[in-house]
């Protein structure tokens, strides 16, 4: 089960998909990415709170992407 689900904007193909699992990966407290180009979804599911949910944020932001958190996901990690 994911711990995060959000709505990235911009994710038109296979190969965007990849460039975002790469960059969701690269870091230390991620612990599985699931990146769905059609629904437009990124589920992300990881190790740590408020903090670690900013990190993942702004890696989306630095690989080009803008999103919308999904229903609760501002209330993940306490």
């Amino acid at each position: 089960m994911p711990d995060v689900t959000l709505n990235v904007r911009g994710l038109s193909n296979a190969g965007e998909t990849e460039k975002l699992e790469r960059a969701l990966t690269r870091l230390d407290s991620v612990q599985l990415v699931n990146v769905d180009h059609e629904k437009s979804l990124v589920a992300v599911s990881y190790e740590g709170g408020a903090s670690e949910l900013e990190e993942i944020e702004s890696a989306i932001r630095d690989a080009g992407y803008d999103y919308t958190p999904s229903p609760g996901a501002e209330n993940v990690g306490g």
